[in-house]
């Protein structure tokens, strides 16, 4: 029994470990099926003691910081990426007394010269 829990536990450092390495490719489409995958593996894991658990928990925890900090540069991406457009749209500038003043497209005709 206790090899069979050895086999169970190595499985779940197996995915662990593939996990880790979907994160660090940006692979995220695969992470569904993968997660699944772990928690089936998990499911199978109910009943061991938590101190044979203890390399999976660190683990786990390794791949959510990962998972956090993904995420926190794609938020940071996307803020980078809207402060684009809304520069291409407009331009914020001050005047002389320091007061904000937006410099965009101007609106109207467009002025033709021969």
């Amino acid at each position: 029994m206790h090899n069979e829990t050895e086999d169970r536990i190595a499985k779940v450092i197996d995915l662990l470990r593939l996990e880790k390495d979907v994160i660090r490719n940006a692979e995220f489409a695969a992470l569904p099926d993968l997660v699944a995958r772990k928690e089936a593996a998990l499911a199978d894991l109910e009943g061991t003691p938590a101190r044979l658990l203890l390399g999976v928990q660190q683990m786990a925890l390794e791949n959510q910081r990962l998972l956090d900090a993904a995420l926190k540069g794609v938020q940071a991406v996307r803020k980078r990426l809207a402060e684009i457009r809304q520069s291409a749209r407009s331009y914020q500038s001050y005047d002389a007394q320091g007061r904000a003043r937006k410099i965009g497209p101007e609106s109207g005709s467009v002025e033709r010269r021969a």
